[in-house]
């Protein structure tokens, strides 16, 4: 390898220029596979998010008109009785607790959420921790 033929350029290998582009491909392919795996999990998250959804929906309706239905059935009972009036607020407050009870379960379970994509996240890593390890100096 003599100077270069004009001043002021530089001499590349054709070694090092397909090693560049051999890594460049190949970072584009894990890049790849990564974005696969982070557009599955958003997808299996989606789906289950909906499903709960529709599971909460039909809960709440389902339940409010038992409870409902319930609380008609104990009024309509004790209608002719002198203790209509408490019963109606004893319903009522019924439906209060139950309303605070299920807020305050709402609330736990909103507070455990798992981390999204967190596969993804975790592969991110090993894969940072797996760069670090071989870019180390052996001793």
């Amino acid at each position: 390898m003599g100077a270069p033929e004009h001043p002021g350029t530089i001499e590349r290998s054709p070694n090092l220029l397909a090693a560049s582009r051999r890594l460049v491909a190949s970072l584009w392919e894990h890049a790849g596979i990564r974005l696969q795996l982070f557009s599955l999990e958003a997808a299996e998250e989606r789906d289950r998010l909906l499903a709960a959804l529709a599971a909460i929906v039909a809960m709440v309706v389902f339940i409010g008109m038992a409870l409902a239905f319930a609380g008609i059935g104990v009024l309509l009972a004790e209608w002719e009785s002198p203790n209509r009036i408490l019963v109606a607020a004893a319903i009522a407050a019924g439906f209060g607790i139950a309303g605070v009870a299920a807020w305050l379960i709402m609330r736990r379970l909103l507070a455990q959420a798992t981390p999204l994509f967190r596969h993804s996240l975790a592969e991110w890593q090993r894969d940072v921790d797996d760069l670090r390890t071989q870019a180390e100096p052996e001793a």
